[in-house]
Formats: structure tokens, C-alpha cells, sequence
């Protein structure tokens, strides 16, 4: 059935959550069903040390680009303004530490740690694997923050500044660095073809 613009402006203007127009009125269970038909494959891997606001803009941004599943290490407890209500939709596991994160994630993903250590490779020049699970560190030690994290990922990468500051703020960073990854994958694309 055809829905008139004034119509469809009207549905939309009830449903006041911050989802896309595809999603308006949906259940939360009917949105995390459809998501996980579409889920692009790769995953997240935070530290949450402080009740940080990063962690809740880190899963909106996983949320922004469909990844599979979030873990986070450290407190259970999250400040999730950030998040606008995203984390409903998301696949998101707690671990108390490290060991027991290396224990349960899948062997499928590969490590790919987001830091500026020495060596590292720039974003820009870095070719994903097939399956990567995005690494990132406590907002003021990086992965250095765990240094066991450091050495649990395959690859480093690091995103290129001109500026004084030493880093970027690790939501940020994760932002640039998911879309770097849909963009080289071609997942951006397939979505503008929709």
C-alpha cells in the first residue's frame, strides 16, 4: 500500500526513538532481529575502567555500522546516555578480565588493536582481514592499559594526526576506525545502493 508523505511523517513523529524511519514503530525484539540479518562481519572490544561515557558512544558507533557483537572488559555497570538506547539492539557480552574475554571469543575473529604504540600501522594503509574484532583501550593508557592487550592482537593500527595532542578520545578514535573498515569493505556502498 502506498503511504503518502504526510502519513508516513505523521507514523514517524510517535516513535520519538533514535532509529532509522525502516524502524519506526518496531518492536526493540523486531529491530534486533532484522539488524542481525544484516550484521557485517566484525566485532568490538572495549575497556570499561570508569563508568566511561566513551563506552555507551562506542556501542552507538558499532551500532551505526552493524557489527556482530560488543564485548567489554572491566566494570559491569556503564553510563549509557551515550548510547541512546542502541545497546537494546546489540549483542553485548561482559567479561570480569582479559583471560576470561580470550576464553569465549570466537577463534574466528582476528585481534586488531586500535592504539599509536611504536609500530603500528596507519589506518589508512592497513587492509582488514576477513573478520576482525576491533580492540580498544582505557581512554587514558590505550591498550597499554592491560599490556597483556597489546600482545593478545595480530595487528596495530593507529590513525595518522597533524596536530599537538599525543591522541585522539577513544570514542572518536573508534568511530574513524569503524568507518574506515565499512568503508574498505564496501559495506557504505552496498547500503547507498539500497
Amino acid at each position: 500500500m502506498f503511504e503518502s508523505s504526510i502519513q508516513k511523517g505523521l507514523r514517524t513523529s510517535l516513535d520519538k526513538r533514535n532509529v532509522i524511519d525502516e524502524f519506526k514503530d518496531l518492536p526493540v525484539e523486531e529491530i534486533r532481529s532484522r539488524l542481525d540479518e544484516r550484521r557485517n562481519p566484525f566485532a568490538s572490544l572495549f575497556l570499561n575502567i570508569q563508568y566511561d561515557i566513551n563506552i555507551s558512544t562506542m556501542i552507538r558507533t558499532h551500532n551505526a555500522f552493524c557489527g556482530q557483537e560488543i564485548f567489554y572488559i572491566g566494570r559491569r555497570k556503564m553510563n549509557r546516555r551515550g548510547c541512546v538506547g542502541t545497546y537494546l539492539y546489540e549483542n553485548i557480552t561482559h567479561f570480569s578480565d582479559l583471560e576470561e574475554a580470550k576464553a569465549a571469543i570466537s577463534p574466528d575473529y582476528t585481534w586488531v588493536g586500535v592504539d599509536n604504540l611504536p609500530g603500528a600501522t596507519p589506518l589508512s594503509e592497513f587492509e582488514w582481514p576477513a573478520k576482525p574484532l576491533l580492540v580498544f583501550g582505557h581512554e587514558q593508557g590505550g591498550l597499554d592499559f592491560l599490556p597483556e592487550l597489546s600482545y593478545s592482537c595480530k595487528n596495530i593500527v593507529f590513525i595518522p594526526q597533524t596536530g599537538s595532542c599525543r591522541s585522539l578520545n577513544v570514542a572518536v578514535a573508534a568511530g574513524i576506525t569503524m568507518f574506515d573498515l565499512a568503508n574498505k569493505k564496501g559495506w557504505l556502498r552496498r547500503k547507498e545502493s539500497n
